[in-house]
């Protein structure tokens, strides 16, 4: 998320970090939040231990509560209100990956029933243009994450 505080740095006339101090504290808490889910993220790959995975999915169930508890029940469209702000960033990047990770694994991790609002702002987030033209297509993400799974679990 460095590079993303530098974008913003350097072209300020589409600010990705709040103004407001307090807001922009909330938001790099965010961003830290997202970065600690990649831990749980990695040993869904890493490993082929079905304990090993079943409480990183757990875990990663446990996180997602949380920001769908604190960061979006009251329906905003963004984490940032109206526009992408560096938490969408964060976490539409985590959310990218457990997709991959659900091709890959199958395994549900945002289920509509379950996290309607991360759901939902997964949905807003992807629709952004700048967005839908710059994520990875799906299935060859997905080809790629079993590739790589195949050659670390090969390896271990």
């Amino acid at each position: 998320m460095i590079i993303v505080e530098y974008i913003d740095q350097i072209w300020p006339h589409n600010p990705l970090l709040p103004t407001d101090s307090y807001e922009r504290a909330l938001a790099r808490f965010w961003v830290r939040y997202a970065d600690d889910m990649i831990s749980a993220d990695r040993s869904l790959v890493t490993s082929s231990n079905g304990e090993e995975q079943e409480k990183a999915i757990e875990k990663i169930w446990e996180h997602l509560r949380v920001v769908e508890d604190q960061c979006l029940s009251d329906q905003k469209k963004f984490f940032g209100g109206d526009t992408i702000n560096i938490v969408d960033i964060a976490f539409g990047s985590i959310v990218k990956f457990l997709l991959v990770i659900e091709g890959t694994l199958e395994v549900k991790f945002l289920e509509d029933e379950k996290f309607p609002h991360l759901h939902s702002w997964y949905n807003n987030f992807k629709d952004v243009p700048v967005i839908k033209e710059n994520l990875p297509d799906q299935d060859k993400t997905v080809a790629l994450l079993k590739f790589l799974r195949e050659k670390i679990l090969a390896s271990s």
